[in-house]
């Protein structure tokens, strides 16, 4: 189960900042990766400054298209479409490991309500509208109180294009493609039903304060915000949380970062095969962008990069960030020293 304790503070959208002067590295993207850049930008020893802005995976994408940024940050990588056009020849570079959550409001139910892909596609794409649907009672029958008083379901997505919305999709896709169609992006693709909040705190908001409601919230938002957390079936049959434990048990089933260029696909540790016994199936890398032209300030973000994916990684243990496997660090070392 996941536990609370970690620190809070403030994690909010602002616009978008140019590139600063070469003391200053500028990070806008993922809501995920946020709270670990929040703490980088604080231990970070250096001469340059860390400026962190918290947005969506989408807007990072945007503005290291335009140069606008020194480092984009986003969960997913950038479609074949969003890489041609960038003229800058981005370089996609994971720097950090976590997972996205499922969160509840249904009183009398804490962490620990089992759900698994088919019933997440029913409740995702409308067919599934009451907690006390027969296929969610039978995996929870010591709930059946509680669940048939619990509220209509809410749904909720993200607005915007989200690298959280990447990861959920794509295991809805990958564990049960016969009831989620749709396919997956960073863009919501399911149906129209659902509700749709800004940013990780816009979902953690909505199924905090509203019974009946669901969301997909990143690890760290869940453990802040005190939202109880579903156990979602993984490819074992297993039910398991987003903690750092089975994070790592999925990282160990993809360790090759794919090639860069417009076909890159990161690493997909999404849904891994069933000898991964205790994988949380909703776990993810996330992705450090960078112009390997026109970056007038490359000299400072390769040595933050580089601090970040190697020393930079203690300081994600307690917002349940695993820290990367030692061979995915020394291929960011190579991007990192390639750019």
């Amino acid at each position: 189960m996941i536990c609370v304790g970690a620190a809070v503070f403030g994690v909010t959208a602002s616009a978008a900042v140019a590139s600063a002067s070469a003391t200053t590295i500028t990070e806008n993207g993922s809501s995920l990766v946020y709270p670990l850049v929040f703490q980088w930008k604080t231990a970070y020893a250096s001469t340059a400054t860390i400026s962190p802005t918290s947005s969506s995976s989408g807007t990072g994408i945007d503005l290291i298209q335009t140069n606008a940024v020194n480092i984009g940050a986003s969960d997913a990588p950038m479609t074949s479409n969003q890489y041609s056009a960038d003229s800058h020849q981005p370089v996609q570079i994971p720097w950090a490991l976590s997972a996205t959550g499922v969160g509840y409001n249904i009183s009398g139910i804490g962490s620990g309500l089992k759900l698994n892909a088919s019933i997440l596609a029913g409740i995702y794409n409308g067919t599934i509208t009451k907690w006390s649907s027969p296929a969610i009672v039978a995996l929870n029958p010591k709930y059946k109180k509680q669940l048939d008083k619990a509220p209509a379901i809410t749904a909720v997505v993200r607005s915007g294009g989200s690298g959280d919305t990447y990861a959920f999709q794509h295991f809805l896709s990958a564990a049960d493609p016969k009831g989620w169609t749709v396919g997956y992006g960073t863009n919501w693709l399911g149906a129209g039903h659902a509700v749709a909040e800004n940013g990780n705190s816009g979902v953690a908001g909505e199924v905090r304060s509203n019974a009946g409601t669901i969301g997909y919230i990143s690890a760290y938002y869940l453990i802040t915000q005190h939202i109880t957390t579903a156990a979602v079936e993984n490819a074992a049959g297993n039910y398991e949380f987003p903690n750092t434990a089975n994070i790592k048990e999925a990282s160990l089933s993809n360790s090759t970062i794919s090639a860069q260029g417009a076909n890159f696909t990161g690493i997909s540790i999404v849904n891994p095969a069933k000898k991964y016994k205790t994988a949380y199936p909703i776990s993810t890398y996330t992705y450090a962008i960078v112009n390997s032209s026109g970056e007038n300030n490359l000299s400072n973000v390769k040595s933050f990069l580089s601090w970040a994916v190697t020393k930079g990684q203690v300081y994600g243990a307690a917002l349940k960030f695993y820290p990367l496997p030692a061979s995915i660090v020394s291929q960011d070392q190579s991007l990192i020293n390639n750019l």
